[in-house]
């Protein structure tokens, strides 16, 4: 009798029957379990304050790192703009900074809460995308998204900001949309 057996995904004929493989469990090495994290020393689910605290220290340090890391990436990126600007044959290179700074603040900035940082980024990216070379009022437009990138992160505007932030992503938005053609 043929059947088809799910385990193996074969079809089991009255010929390989016998020949069937079974399938083998590795268990995970002890070294690859001392890796893990927390393996020794977990936390409850009851934390204690101390753990709390000590966890609380982890998500501040990495939140310094995040601010320091992402204004340095804002600098660097600011100046390739700049010399984009006054030389357009640098703009493909402006862009690819551009979309690679849009990418990371968008993906992190809300982690560490600045959902702000993310809508404008998100802006961002959504006008370099697929764009292999700008023209001066593009550029324009991408610095002003990191200038304002900037501006939010010095100023620690955490949040969502007030209603002049959130008129600022509008606006930078509406100029998105105005200078988004040519699409090259």
């Amino acid at each position: 009798m043929t059947h088809f057996d799910w385990g193996t995904r074969e079809i089991v004929t009255p010929e390989n029957k016998t020949n069937k493989k079974k399938a083998q469990i590795i268990p995970p090495q002890m070294d690859l379990k001392r890796r893990a994290v927390n393996f020794v020393k977990g936390f409850d689910i009851n934390l204690s304050p101390q753990q709390l605290e000590e966890l609380e220290q982890v998500v501040q340090r990495s939140k310094e790192t995040f601010v320091r890391d992402i204004g340095k990436e804002l600098t660097d990126c600011r100046k390739v703009v700049v010399a984009a600007v006054g030389d357009l044959s640098k703009s493909p290179g402006a862009l690819e900074h551009s979309a690679d700074l849009a990418y990371s603040v968008k993906s992190l900035g809300g982690t560490f809460q600045y959902p702000l940082m993310t809508q404008i980024a998100k802006s961002l990216e959504i006008f370099v995308a697929d764009r292999t070379k700008a023209n001066m009022k593009q550029l324009l437009v991408i610095q002003l998204h990191i200038d304002s990138l900037y501006v939010i992160l010095a100023s620690r505007v955490t949040g969502f900001g007030t209603t002049v932030e959130q008129a600022t992503v509008a606006a930078l938005s509406k100029l998105s949309e105005r200078c988004e053609l040519p699409r090259e």
